[in-house]
């Protein structure tokens, strides 16, 4: 089945591409989503137990939340928990706790019962308090002090408890969640997962031949490996990219994903049992829900091909959004609950339950992700352009020297002021690295992004060439080497894109260039993480590096740290931001890049996990920071390079490691305000486009000694997270108020404390 698949599929959706199928548009679906929950919520308002039924709804409901908005949802969630005391099945008698099939208090270890933590988890990120995710801590913690592997044994399993593993690790940072999610599912792959099919029985007496359909195929049950998709992709979603066994988990959705499309139906639906549709016929929503929930994000977060998969997605959303869906907000056709298909059960308009809506919600949410245009990425990408653009459109033609209008501080220290050029240049590309490694597309955006990225490659190439006008001030002052370090800082955050369609002889060129800076010997602060920048990238590019040179910047920085997320600028203290500008986001990809590269003898991954956590909880300290107006406090040096202070947060949304504390919406509408309160008068900028020296419009009073306007451009790597796709909750999530906003507007907010890891 697979092999045909793999003929019919492109062709069927070449052929749906062509006749323009259009995704719906963003608001319709949203108030589809309307309809369905408060249609739910009307007809259920007492609350049930926390049992897999009732819980899965609520996975559904909170990411309704998420993207809506809608505080409804959120307190119809919080009223739930508290009434199941934050806990799954309650008994705290560890000798009585049981893990098979069972809905007693008794049934802690069994996953029917965890799968209530995952909206604990969320519900904590909102508003963290340590009694909300107390019991699911209890409770996976032991289990994980066990020697069993054995507590997923069901497919089902793999939703209800592979997410909590992932959330609860990204809340505490503990990797042992990761390790045994790990083994856990190599377990249960051992009982029910075929692996030439790439899909999972319902459990281990399912397994073909010893059980077949009735017409003598194997029976997959569609919800069952709905489960294991749509877990599969929660998995992926707080998993962190550089955990060892990710690939696994990525390999296995991408498998499922072929498979899964493989077997859809013409109408969009899955039936019952997947592989015979004639087994139990006719549309089935939750299984249908589930897996379109997993391609959609997929799609959305760049796991699947769009053009492969969005047909699939668009016959299944037609099916869920025109025949599933009611005209008063049911949803129809959910087998009842069970663990297979059987022929003759009646399944119709309706049949209808709690764990169904979750998953309807689930796939309507993402369908709102895949259909939608974010008003604030619209608002990032025009205002990243309108600061890049006029820098790349000269430089790539070797007239950034000619057209740029320089400015200098009023007390330049008199080194050649050329230098503004390779400031410029190279403070901008380390911002707009991200952003110009997506893909190419056909939106406004794309262009733009896609002009950009042509432009940048003949400008990297006009700044080491020697008979450029353009060709910057490498070989003079100190000053290159702090520039030099945002140029490969600009090819390590976008090394496919940026570095490597570089022919051979400009690549050369850098390489001479980085490794003759070996003349500057930095001086003993930020700068050795400079030095260290551009030995990271030699390194990563295979060139020869100075692993001294790195391995002793990253020795000094760990010395400096002064405590609960500060470092040290050197031997004294400077109550700065230079933690933003530099330490924070040099000493983590530093770090990186050695781990990576196995470097074992100058950079661990415990010592990279640890820088990894002090950025975390330095970036919480910078959005309480943003006031509710959307501004910040001013103090310390080089306080004209704007919005370059949120450098960390804004790194840590494009890696996708925001703390647990800090959801995606509520960082976005955070550095949003920040944004229009520094750009919308368009005061920052000269008749020619460039920036000038200032804060929110020309200042030049503010500069040091050593400031020029090439300097402001460091103000882009508060940009970074256009580096992600558009559909990624970052862009989607709905608009939270961030926790100045709230503390001044009497709401909750979550209380500060001091870094714990």
């Amino acid at each position: 089945m697979n092999k045909f698949f793999k003929v019919v599929l492109p062709l069927a959706a070449w052929l749906l591409v062509s006749f323009s199928i259009k995704a719906t548009e963003k608001n319709e679906v949203i108030n589809i989503i309307h309809k369905v929950n408060r249609y739910w919520q009307k007809q259920n308002p007492v609350h049930g137990r926390a049992f897999w039924d009732n819980a899965v709804y609520h996975t559904g409901n909170m990411e309704a939340y998420f993207l809506t908005g809608d505080v409804a949802y959120k307190e119809y969630s919080e009223a739930w928990a508290q009434q199941n005391e934050w806990k799954g099945a309650k008994s705290d008698n560890k000798a009585e706790w049981k893990l098979n099939y069972g809905e007693t208090d008794e049934h802690v270890l069994f996953g029917d019962y965890q799968v209530c933590f995952q909206t604990y988890c969320d519900l904590y990120t909102i508003n963290p308090d340590p009694k909300k995710i107390a019991r699911a801590r209890e409770v996976m913690e032991y289990e994980m002090s066990t020697n069993r592997k054995d507590y997923w044994w069901w497919a089902d399993g793999l939703y209800m408890a592979m997410p909590v593993m992932t959330k609860l690790y990204k809340i505490t940072n503990n990797k042992l969640y990761l390790d045994k999610l790990y083994e856990y599912t190599l377990y249960c792959d051992s009982l029910m997962y075929d692996d030439q099919e790439g899909l999972y029985y319902r459990d281990a007496r399912y397994v073909y031949p010893k059980h077949k359909s009735g017409n003598d195929k194997k029976d997959f049950w569609a919800r069952g490996d709905g489960w294991v998709m749509a877990g599969l992709a929660k998995v992926l979603k707080d998993m962190p990219k550089n955990y060892v066994h990710r690939d696994f988990f990525v390999k296995k959705f991408q498998k499922m994903a072929v498979a899964l499309a493989a077997c859809q139906q013409p109408q969009g639906y899955w039936t019952r049992s997947m592989y015979d549709a004639n087994f139990a016929p006719g549309p089935e929503t939750s299984g249908t829900a589930l897996m379109e929930y997993g391609l959609l994000w997929g799609i959305n977060n760049g796991y699947l091909d769009k053009q492969t998969y969005a047909p699939v997605c668009e016959k299944a959303w037609n099916y869920l959004s025109k025949v599933a869906l009611q005209s008063n907000g049911k949803v129809g056709y959910v087998q009842p609950i069970g663990d297979r298909a059987i022929p003759g059960q009646v399944v119709d308009k309706n049949s209808t339950s709690n764990f169904g809506v979750g998953a309807f919600l689930l796939a309507s949410c993402e369908m709102a992700r895949f259909s939608g245009v974010n008003n604030d990425r619209e608002y990032w990408a025009n205002t990243l352009y309108k600061i890049a653009s006029p820098v790349l459109k000269a430089m790539s033609n070797g007239q950034l020297s000619k057209e740029m209008l320089v400015e200098v501080s009023p007390t330049w220290d008199g080194r050649d002021k050329h230098v503004t050029y390779m400031e410029c240049f190279g403070r901008l590309m380390a911002g707009v690295a991200p952003w110009l490694s997506l893909p190419d597309d056909n939106t406004t955006e794309g262009k733009q992004r896609k002009q950009l990225r042509e432009l940048a490659l003949a400008s990297y190439k006009n700044a080491v060439d020697p008979q450029s006008a353009d060709y910057l001030l490498w070989r003079k002052e100190g000053q290159p080497l702090v520039d030099a370090a945002y140029v490969a800082q600009s090819f390590l955050r976008a090394y496919d894109q940026l570095w490597m369609p570089l022919d051979e002889t400009t690549k050369q060129r850098y390489i001479a260039e980085f490794q003759q800076l070996r003349r500057v010997d930095p001086p003993y602060t930020n700068w050795l993480l400079f030095s260290s920048t551009i030995e990271c990238f030699l390194a990563k590019a295979g060139a020869q590096a100075d692993m001294y040179r790195i391995h002793s910047a990253l020795r000094k920085v760990e010395e400096w740290y002064v405590g609960d997320s500060w470092y040290s600028d050197g031997t004294s203290f400077a109550f700065d931001y230079y933690n933003s500008y530099v330490i924070h986001p040099m000493y983590v990809e530093c770090l990186k890049v050695m781990v990576d590269l196995k470097q074992n003898n100058v950079a661990t991954a415990q010592q990279y996990e640890v820088a990894l956590k002090r950025m975390q909880k330095y970036s919480q300290i910078l959005e309480r920071f943003i006031s509710p107006e959307g501004t910040y406090p001013v103090f310390g040096r080089s306080i004209p390079y704007r919005m370059g202070v949120f450098q960390p947060l804004a790194q840590l949304a494009w890696n996708e490691q925001l703390p647990a504390e800090l959801p995606n919406g509520q960082v976005r509408a955070a550095l949003t305000a920040v944004m229009h309160r520094m750009f919308d008068s368009g005061k920052n900028f000269n008749e020619k486009g460039f920036l000038r020296i200032g804060f929110t419009q020309s200042q030049p009073n503010i500069a040091d000694l050593y400031t020029n306007n090439g300097s402001m451009y460091i103000t882009s790597l508060a940009f970074l997270p256009l580096g992600l796709p558009a559909t990624h909750p970052f862009w989607t999530d709905a608009a939270i108020d961030w926790t100045s906003k709230r503390a001044w507007n009497g709401d909750d907010f979550p209380k500060d404390h001091a870094i714990h890891y």
